[in-house]
């Protein structure tokens, strides 16, 4: 895929607070519909739905866009007509990088909030640091005493 540096985004996943995960499930949505990888796409999405916390009133909004860019997805992804596919796409990318933006402000009001990140105690990953024997950097995690999720 031409937009997503796989180890960049592990590393921020990694680091990543509530807000950032959001962040990061939306650029991974809108990077899979801009390479037509429709199914990607829907598996992203359904994550977005999954975080939807319904004892707020804003989330049955949220929902109801999810089920419209649900629907967009589709038709982009199974229509005959190349040009309605198309319009779908781009529809559907417009409406998720303007939510995106939303997003970036409240992943800044958090961020000021110092808040840990969502796997707490996760393993410290170091690039560069070490070398194989054909002379490229090899990646390093440091994973300590713990691993994984802290319950």
């Amino acid at each position: 895929m031409k937009n997503i540096n796989k180890e960049e985004y592990t590393a921020r996943i990694s680091k990543a607070n509530p807000a950032q995960l959001v962040v990061i499930n939306f650029e991974l949505l809108i990077a899979f519909i801009g390479d037509g990888q429709f199914e990607k796409a829907k598996n992203a999405l359904e994550q977005l739905v999954r975080s939807l916390n319904f004892e707020i009133t804003l989330a049955h909004d949220f929902y109801e866009v999810y089920k419209y860019v649900n629907q967009l997805l589709n038709t982009a992804h199974f229509s005959r007509d190349e040009a309605e596919s198309k319009k779908a796409s781009a529809e559907a990318q417009e409406l998720l990088e303007t939510l995106l933006v939303g997003w970036k402000d409240a992943e800044n009001q958090v961020a000021a909030l110092d808040l840990p990140p969502v796997a707490g105690d996760s393993p410290t990953i170091y690039s560069g640091l070490t070398y194989g024997r054909d002379g490229q950097a090899d990646e390093y995690i440091d994973d300590g005493d713990k691993k994984g999720f802290m319950a």
